[in-house]
């Protein structure tokens, strides 16, 4: 028997059925799967907090991390989270910048010093998706940072801000007011 015999034949036919029977079952067994979880939208995000914890990370509470935030590593330990706090994801958190005061044509950027200062995330504050929070910031109790926003000044409590620098737009009222 000749191999384009073979492949014209009709037994393959069957068999590439069985194949992708196979594997729509195992997609469908798959969905099933998801469907029963109730947290689907990121399975590791009890694990983050414990590694940030194990960099160096302050924090005095439980907080969450999404997925692909990224902190300065080397000045983990000048970050403090405090409890209830809420990171989206994608954020950046930087507690360094360079000194560019004395900056001149002609100068090495590279030979530009260092200035370290600490980021504070008050208890029960909410960082948006793909936020950049600069150094010496504090992100005051019950503050929401929108989405995309660059964080370079303090945040006062119970407001909302956004933009690039990100600007308090709406105050909270206490529920006790009316």
């Amino acid at each position: 028997m000749k191999l384009s015999s073979i492949k014209d034949s009709s037994i393959l036919l069957p068999a590439k059925k069985l194949i992708y029977w196979y594997r729509a079952h195992k997609l469908r067994k798959y969905y099933k799967w998801m469907l029963k979880q109730k947290n689907m939208v990121d399975p590791a995000q009890d694990k983050r907090p414990k590694y940030w914890l194990k960099c160096g990370v302050k924090s005095s509470g439980n907080f969450r991390v999404g997925y692909g935030v990224y902190f300065d590593a080397i000045n983990a330990n000048r970050i403090t989270i405090e409890d209830g706090v809420w990171i989206a994801a994608e954020c950046l958190f930087l507690c360094h910048r360079r000194i560019v005061t004395d900056y001149r044509i002609g100068d090495d950027y590279n030979a530009l010093p260092y200035k370290v200062e600490p980021i504070t995330l008050k208890k029960g504050c909410c960082i948006g998706m793909r936020s950049i929070v600069m150094p010496g910031v504090t992100i005051g109790e019950g503050a929401i940072v929108g989405t995309g926003s660059v964080v370079t000044k303090d945040i006062p409590p119970y407001c909302i801000a956004v933009g690039a620098p990100a600007k308090p737009v709406k105050f909270f009222d206490s529920r006790l007011q009316k």
